[in-house]
Order: C-alpha cells, then structure tokens, then sequence
C-alpha cells in the first residue's frame, strides 16, 4: 500500500497528536535557533504554561490537512502547494497577531520581496522544502507513532491536552490584554484583572514573550 493512501486516514485525535508534537518540537528549534544565532536562551513559546509554540502547531496541521491528498504526487507539486499555503497561513498569523495584541513576533522588513515584513521569499521557500520533507518523512513518521499508542490511552490523553490547552490559551489571551491595558494606565477594574496583576507582570510577560514586538 502506498503510504499516500495509509495516511488519509485522519481523524481528530490524530490532529491534536499532530498539532502538539508540532507545538513542542517548533518551541525547541525555535530556542535552540536563537541560542546558536544569538549566544543565549530565550523563551519562544506562545502560551504562558508550556513549551508550546502554536505557529508551528498550526503549521502542522494546515500541511497535514491540505497534503495528504497530494501525498503520491511530485515533489514540485508538493513544493508549490506548500510553498502557497505556508505563505498565506503565516501571514495571517503575523496579521492576527497584530489585530489582537498589537504586537508582531517576526518582521523579515529586512529581507528581500517580504511583504510588509509578515512574509518573504526565503521564508516561503522554506515552506515549500518543509511540505516535501513533510509528506514525503514526517507524515509516514507520525503514522506510525500515532498507531504505537493503544486508542484508549489517546482519546484519555487527547481530552486532557484540549482541556488544559484552552485554559492555558484563554489565560494567556487574557495576560496579554490586561498587559496592554497596563501599558495605556488603566488601572484593574475586577478581581480576575487584579489576579492578572499579581502573577502576570510586565516583567514576567516580557520573559514569556521575548521575541514579540508591540506595534504603534
């Protein structure tokens, strides 16, 4: 059997089993990248609790989602479509990002053909060769991860994970918008803005989120 054909068969577990080794994996490249580019350790991850760095996440799943059906083609075919795809979710994360917290975690301004700063050619090149490595390697990979574990043991753990991710997104939405409400000198108005306060100060919101930048 082709593994094209093995791997469409995609379900929700799978999705989440995807999306978190992509999560922790993205966080630890993206830590080790800035050690060896930079000299030191720096948090890259998105959510407060966790080595979690949700771009990479969703990355997983978009080329999960949209290449398994491609899984049997050519290579150039794969590359293009990757290279499309990947350009296009990643400038909309950069934008949303923008809209929502007003801040940006990467800016290629200074890099060739970028458009405005959220996307460039070199980083959608990279896509193109990660959609390639990743149907061709990676998706064959996790099949075989996923089915080592009995289906028990995963919907158990896939229900644990979606629980504490929500909570863990919905508190860091909520850090953040109390730390922009901070900045503007709005001072906390309830118990949960006081608790924000508390335990997510500016400097402990700066460590989390060292690599964002706030936007005018």
């Amino acid at each position: 059997m082709k593994h094209g054909l093995a791997i469409k068969s995609i379900g929700f577990n799978k999705l989440v089993f995807v999306f978190t080794a992509c999560c922790v994996v993205g966080f630890i490249a993206e830590t080790a990248w800035c050690y060896f580019k930079n000299g030191y350790i720096e948090s890259r991850k998105s959510l407060v609790y966790g080595p979690f760095s949700v771009a990479y996440g969703m990355g997983g799943v978009l080329l999960t989602l949209v290449l398994y059906h491609f899984a049997d083609c050519k290579w150039y075919t794969v590359f293009g479509i990757s290279f499309a795809v990947g350009t296009i979710a990643e400038y909309i994360c950069s934008l949303g990002q923008e809209i929502v917290f007003g801040s940006v975690a990467w800016d290629y301004s200074h890099l060739p053909l970028n458009i405005n700063g959220r996307v460039c050619l070199l980083y959608s090149l990279f896509w193109g060769a990660l959609g390639v490595l990743w149907v061709k390697f990676v998706m064959p990979l996790t099949d075989k991860l996923y089915a080592a574990v009995p289906e028990h043991i995963t919907s158990v753990l896939v229900i644990a994970f979606c629980a504490f991710f929500v909570y863990d997104s919905v508190l860091s939405a909520a850090a953040a918008t109390r730390m922009n409400r901070r900045d503007k000198g709005i001072p906390a108005k309830n118990a949960v803005e006081m608790y924000l306060d508390k335990h997510f100060t500016d400097e402990r919101m700066h460590k989390i989120y060292a690599n964002s930048k706030k936007v005018d």
